[in-house]
């Protein structure tokens, strides 16, 4: 399937992506920060990376900006996985930036798995 990086700093909620996206064949990876997850990305060239907004060191959209102003991964696809409402600044955030799928949090798991697989649906297995 994919090779997803979940970029949370909460342990328990990357416990829970993982424990629902490894039994459907994901092949998943961890990062605590944003600094961190860019490093994996470089190095591991996920498929999709899930990303929460509010985290230290370097946050979200942080994150985002970062990935996206670098050539060499710019392209990554990208989900947000946040408890924030999809209001106006953050759809617009979204378009800007060009992450088409947003996992509310928190989500039942058959949502979240469904979410990722449509994010995933051209990742070739």
């Amino acid at each position: 399937m994919a090779k997803i990086l979940i970029l949370d700093d909460e342990p328990a909620n990357r416990y829970l992506v993982r424990s629902i996206l490894t039994p459907a064949g994901h092949l998943v990876i961890e990062a605590a920060d944003g600094v961190e997850a860019l490093r994996l990305v470089r190095a591991e060239q996920p498929d999709l990376v899930i990303i929460d907004l509010f985290m230290p060191r370097m946050s979200g959209t942080d994150f985002v900006r970062a990935l996206r102003s670098d050539g060499a991964i710019a392209q990554t696809r990208l989900a947000l996985y946040t408890g924030s409402p999809a209001d106006d600044a953050m759809l617009d955030f979204m378009a800007m930036t060009q992450i088409a799928h947003l996992i509310p949090k928190p989500s039942e798991p058959a949502e979240l798995a469904r979410i990722v697989a449509d994010a995933c649906a051209d990742v070739r297995a």
